[in-house]
């Protein structure tokens, strides 16, 4: 597993961050004293409809980065700095598990 750490770090801090945003989204909304949910007027100059896009882009963009991340380090895909140094001691990688 030391293999997939910065891989494992790396998900887990998309995944804090979208954690973080809806904390972030919900208490603004909160004391605003906005309904939850999407019911925003479009408007970019509105910072809690800025807030909660953030939040939003955060979830809808976790799944597309996650979802493959994982399936690779499942089916014992190695790191891309191993598979792309293979033989290249002037990478700086690490290429003895590739």
């Amino acid at each position: 597993m030391d293999v997939y750490a910065g891989s494992i770090i790396g998900v887990l801090a998309l995944c804090l961050l979208s954690v973080l945003l809806a904390i972030y989204s919900g208490s603004s909304k909160g004391r605003a004293k906005a309904l939850s949910g999407p019911v925003l007027p479009d408007d970019d100059d509105n910072v809690l409809y800025r807030i909660n896009r953030a939040h939003m882009n955060s979830v809808e963009a976790l799944a597309p980065f996650v979802v493959p991340a994982v399936l690779a380090m499942m089916v014992g895909v190695g790191p891309i700095c191993a598979r792309f140094s293979a033989g290249h001691e002037e990478s700086g990688c690490d290429s003895s598990f590739g």
